[in-house]
């Protein structure tokens, strides 16, 4: 159930608007001009690699209103790619990397691997890619239309009108990291082992049983089931973020970056780990690992001083922390 990317730049030649931004056909049903892929047919060929992306994208529809969806890319550099995200709900797990953007100019980023998320849009709004040059995402699960929605609040189980109603506020984004379900039919979406019509029942049918369970979460209307993130405060982590990135080498300490966004210090680490399912410092020693990798794919500089580059006291230690992250050594990505 891997296929080529399917999302097009709108203008020809993969060139760039005056913006510096790119619009893309991308996932038919919930963005602008999408294409389908159907579990039970073959896939029309698509453009190989994207002038911000390679990998894969893949949406399927398994029945009116539900489709399987899902992600395997690189991207190639930091031009924003932005759309228009139509209501619908979106709930899918991270298996590899992180994913970053905006719905509505909020940011939906996650580095939580193994935890389900949740996203609620209720109207059209604006989507926009967060990406960074290297960043790798590796992402599954299924969106719901509204219409679907509708009909299971009305005939579904106990929480199923919960389910629409969280489109009702026009935003609604969780992690449900407590749900061990959840995370079990997630994955089993991901790893079908079926083709064909097969592949299309299964699929189905742990789509049907994630709805259950996220029905019945609902319905025990547990705070801890759902955390909720406030949206200063998440705005408050994201602007954390943006000024780790730009000092990788020489990064703030955690009370300089409490002190520059007007956070405490236990409000900022709270804020900036339900936000993207990380702390501080780990965020900042994968991101080093993330910059550092381009640069050994780059094969302009030595691995040592690429470790100092991105703030790594020596190059051993950061030979040990590329190979923990990525599986092997540097040496080997040159």
């Amino acid at each position: 159930m891997t296929f080529n990317i399917l999302g097009q730049p709108a203008v020809s030649d993969g060139a760039l608007h005056a913006s510096g931004q790119v619009t893309y056909e991308d996932v038919a049903a919930y963005m602008d001009s999408t294409r389908y892929l159907d579990l039970s047919g073959t896939s029309r060929p698509a453009r190989p690699t994207l002038p911000f992306a390679r990998g894969s994208y893949w949406m399927e529809p398994v029945r009116p209103d539900v489709h399987v969806t899902g992600c395997d890319l690189e991207y190639l550099n930091e031009e924003r790619v932005v759309g228009c995200y139509r209501p619908s709900l979106f709930v899918g797990m991270l298996t590899a990397g992180e994913h970053t953007g905006f719905v509505g100019g909020r940011s939906i980023a996650s580095q939580r691997i193994g935890v389900p998320t949740l996203l609620g849009v209720g109207r059209e709004v604006e989507i926009t890619s967060g990406q960074r040059r290297g960043q790798i995402c590796r992402m599954s699960g299924f969106h719901i239309g509204t219409d679907f929605l509708r009909s299971l609040a009305e005939d579904g189980p106990a929480g199923s009108a919960g389910l629409a109603r969280l489109l009702d506020d026009g935003f609604a984004f969780h992690e449900i990291e407590h749900s061990v379900a959840l995370r079990i039919l997630l994955t089993q979406l991901a790893d079908n082992p079926y083709s064909g019509v097969l592949a299309q029942i299964y699929a189905e049918s742990r789509i049907l049983s994630a709805l259950v369970e996220l029905a019945g979460l609902l319905h025990q209307a547990s705070d801890s089931a759902i955390p909720v993130l406030s949206r200063s405060h998440r705005d408050h982590a994201e602007q954390a973020r943006l000024l780790l990135d730009s000092r990788l080498a020489d990064p703030p300490s955690v009370p300089e970056l409490a002190r520059t966004i007007g956070l405490n210090e236990t409000d900022l680490r709270r804020s900036f780990k339900t936000a993207f399912g990380t702390t501080i410092i780990d965020y900042l020693r994968d991101r080093r690992l993330e910059v550092a990798r381009m640069l050994v794919r780059q094969r302009q500089l030595s691995v040592a001083t690429i470790a100092y580059r991105v703030g790594f006291a020596s190059p051993a230690n950061f030979a040990t922390a590329y190979r923990r992250r990525f599986g092997r050594p540097p040496s080997q990505d040159l």
